[in-house]
């Protein structure tokens, strides 16, 4: 089966201190990684090591960082037809992780916002032969607009994850068949106060309207797990598996690549959010992103090593 992703690619630094700093504060890292990242980046590595033919829209730069990030997707056996050299500066990000989990994350564009509409014509081919098409907000909205009309009149589903926040225009929202978003961004979308109180139920008795009338909607709850809203049906709350929670950056993403994944695959929204949850564990359970994204055979590994989670 054959994906459209439209990438983002941002080379990352990441500091793990005590405590996330309050505002003016100056405080001491424990530690310091750096990688290739970017949530376009993660979302087709994810799904290219499911098992996804994977179509990769992206733009890097010249600099050092794109030249690697090129070397790496064709060492990873992703196809580099559409990944363009745009622009000196690659995408760049700093991330602050704290000892228990939480993080704070600042992304720098760079060649992310040089993709416009005219590359998006060069995919026509490639959607045409495809089923689904996925795009974040590390690019810009217009490019995303683009995709997504065409790939409505070649009947492709669409997904769409709002991240980095920036609410979606109502055009945007209209042309997208499934959302996913985390706490953070359903609270913005929904215009909610104290989401970090909420309970679950609280959550699965959220109204959506006018908010979204779309086909799918899934809001990650992190460690607790995932909820699921579709039309004149009941709410799907799907708990997370338990693990040891190392570094919650990217779990996200390997959440949605799994859900993309197991959506075409088992076509049950039960066993596909039970498998999102799974590739999102493997995930928080490990340092870094884009080493530890899965394969197929790990995540069904760990499914079947673990005792299958149940709705509290």
């Amino acid at each position: 089966m054959s994906v459209i992703v439209l990438g983002s690619y941002v080379h990352a630094h990441c500091l793990t201190v005590s405590t996330l700093p309050l505002n003016g504060a100056s405080i001491q890292a424990q530690d310091y990684w750096h990688g290739h990242g970017g949530k376009g980046l993660n979302l087709a590595i994810g799904m290219h090591r499911l098992g996804l033919e994977v179509c990769l829209l992206l733009a890097i730069g010249q600099d050092r960082a794109g030249k690697e990030i090129y070397s790496f997707l064709e060492a990873e056996g992703v196809n580099t037809k559409h990944v363009l050299a745009l622009g000196e500066q690659s995408g760049f990000g700093v991330g602050l992780i704290s000892a228990d989990g939480q993080n704070i994350i600042a992304v720098h564009p760079g060649a992310n916002h040089l993709l416009v509409e005219k590359h998006v014509t060069g995919l026509e081919e490639d959607i045409k032969q495809s089923s689904l098409i996925c795009a974040q907000f590390e690019i810009q909205q217009s490019v995303i607009l683009t995709a997504f009309r065409l790939a409505k009149r070649y009947h492709l589903t669409t997904l769409l994850n709002p991240s980095p926040w920036k609410r979606p225009s109502p055009e945007l929202l209209a042309l997208t068949d499934l959302l996913i978003m985390n706490e953070s961004e359903a609270a913005c979308m929904f215009e909610l106060e104290d989401y970090g109180r909420l309970s679950i139920q609280a959550w699965c008795d959220l109204s959506l309207e006018p908010y979204w009338q779309g086909e799918l909607l899934i809001i990650t709850l992190a460690e607790r797990g995932a909820v699921l809203f579709q039309p004149e049906q009941a709410p799907l709350y799907v708990p997370a598996w338990g693990v040891k929670q190392a570094d919650p950056t990217g779990a996200g993403d390997a959440f949605t690549a799994g859900f993309a994944y197991a959506l075409l695959t088992y076509k049950q929204y039960p066993q596909a959010m039970q498998f999102a949850n799974a590739c999102g564990a493997l995930l928080a359970q490990a340092v870094g992103v884009l080493d530890a994204l899965p394969q197929l055979s790990t995540v069904e590994t760990f499914m079947q090593q673990n005792r299958l989670p149940h709705s509290a």
